[in-house]
């Protein structure tokens, strides 16, 4: 066992334990409006904690581990694939942006499914959209979980049931105390982490070799798939521009980032966030991805993808310091997890237990049951995760693109075309997840792209096409939508938001 990198990482997630307990004082503080603090925060970020929590939505045990995992094995290929993610906060700010905020405040959402609820008046939508967030992010955070575990075992020498064990309960207990805020000011904390961490990582790397021209060298001569395109990762013009649906534009689809639309106080965060969001992300992501490729020349023997960059921090870095690098990481994945694990309780407790068995639940029933589901949604998660996946990068592609088939078209149709019906969002839905889940059973890349280019593609389309075959939606939910403002208060909020 490493004590000397162990003891970095347990005071750190300490710390990060420690800012969870604070903001459950808060929460408690502020029991007339629990689920509205406790999901998105009381709708006050800052651009700066905005852009943190944002990327740290996307940026996880996929980029900082996976993504590592997947360069090591095919090349410089896969930081030009996974860069698609750097804009990820303008497409969800800038489409979503001004109106979704506003929308959001008018009808009282603080979830994706309450948005859905009120604009398509359904509970077919309802239930169809839990069920594909509970399904998809329950396997999205299985991969961090299992990121996590890698690095405590690497560190500890413990199985790597162990390591998960004990991660899972530091993140479920993080979240279960802290609520969104706690989430939000966490992911900035952990954000300067992650940002430090791959500084370091970088002048390691450069420091124990020659550069990185002489590493590209290296590789030429040993493995000159990984220098060149398609390279071993077989990227094609058209495989790209499916990746650049999946970690680009389509992300809007993704609930635990799109929900940060609902979460900024006003305008000029917004603005400012988008920017801020940019530059972290591209570093994020350009930064780790490439990182895998030079791991290869420093470490070539490494029988797990996954664990490359760890054993290489393990091995070439001084213990204390390797400790703080790989706080970065774990950040990275703390911050995606409690996200997630926010998004499917509020499913549970917001979309299914409040519109279908108790809508006149006590304030406690519900501060109650929020507790309890996260906790149980993260146990259920860490129990699925004992079995780890062989990579963690494409467990990651997976649920991604799974919740984007399902939920892109309700989104952003549902927010700006009026003709946008229930019929057309159950049609979406339905035809999107089925299309992902058999497309990527069945097929390897089907007709040259990653299974989100046909599912998206259908998606949208059965929208358009079931909105124009059925009845238009009813005046209510065009006048809520579209109509006068209901009263000054949102007058008020609105005149914030366009400043």
């Amino acid at each position: 066992m490493r004590l000397d990198i162990l003891i970095p990482i347990i005071l750190y997630l300490l710390a990060t334990l420690l800012v969870g307990s604070y903001f459950h004082k808060h929460l408690k503080n502020n029991k007339s409006n629990f689920h509205e603090e406790f999901f998105v925060g009381g709708r006050s970020l800052g651009p700066l904690v905005l852009a943190f929590t944002m990327v740290a939505s996307a940026a996880s045990a996929g980029t900082f581990i996976g993504a590592t995992g997947v360069g090591y094995e095919q090349g410089f290929s896969w930081p030009l694939v996974i860069a698609c993610q750097t804009a990820m906060g303008v497409y969800i700010l800038g489409i979503l942006g001004k109106k979704f905020a506003i929308i959001s405040r008018r009808i009282g959402a603080v979830t994706i499914t309450d948005f859905l609820k009120e604009r398509y008046q359904s509970h077919a939508v309802i239930i169809a959209s839990a069920l594909g967030i509970l399904i998809f992010i329950s396997a999205y955070m299985v991969a961090q979980f299992a990121g996590g575990a890698r690095i405590l075992e690497a560190v500890t020498g413990f199985p790597y049931q162990w390591g998960l064990l004990i991660f899972g309960a530091v993140v479920v207990l993080l979240t279960v105390f802290g609520g969104y805020r706690g989430v939000a000011i966490t992911d900035a904390i952990q954000g300067f982490a992650m940002l430090l961490g791959g500084i370091l990582v970088w002048v390691i790397i450069m420091v124990k070799t020659n550069g990185f021209e002489a590493i590209v060298s290296q590789l030429t001569i040993d493995h000159p798939e990984m220098v060149t395109l398609p390279g071993a990762s077989g990227v094609t013009p058209t495989l790209l521009f499916s990746y650049f649906l999946l970690f680009g534009i389509a992300m809007i689809g993704l609930p635990h980032a799109a929900v940060r639309g609902m979460t900024f106080k006003d305008s000029k965060s917004m603005h400012k966030g988008m920017i801020y969001a940019v530059i972290i992300m591209g570093l994020f992501s350009i930064g780790f991805a490439s990182i895998g490729p030079m791991v290869r020349v420093l470490l070539p023997g490494v029988e797990v993808p996954d664990m490359a960059l760890i054993l290489l921090i393990v091995e070439l870095v001084p213990g204390w310091l390797a400790g703080l690098i790989l706080a970065a990481p774990l950040a990275a994945i703390i911050s995606t997890v409690d996200s997630m694990l926010l998004v499917t309780s509020s499913t549970i407790v917001k979309d299914l237990f409040l519109n279908y068995i108790n809508p006149n639940a006590s304030e406690r029933t519900v501060t109650n049951l929020s507790y309890f589901s996260t906790l149980f949604i993260g146990t259920a998660v860490v129990l699925i995760a004992l079995t780890p996946p062989e990579l963690i990068q494409f467990v990651v592609i997976f649920a991604i693109g799974g919740l984007e088939a399902t939920l892109f078209a309700v989104i952003v149709f549902g927010l700006y075309w009026k003709r946008a019906n229930k019929w057309g969002a159950i049609a979406s839905m339905t035809i999107g997840f089925v299309s992902y889940v058999a497309a990527t059973m069945m097929f390897e890349n089907p007709f040259g792209m990653d299974p989100i280019g046909i599912s998206l593609f259908l998606n949208i389309t059965s929208m358009i096409v079931f909105s124009y075959m059925t009845e238009k939606p009813s005046f209510e939910i065009i006048n809520k939508f579209w109509g006068a403002e209901p009263s000054p208060k949102i007058n008020q909020v609105n005149k914030n938001l366009a400043k």
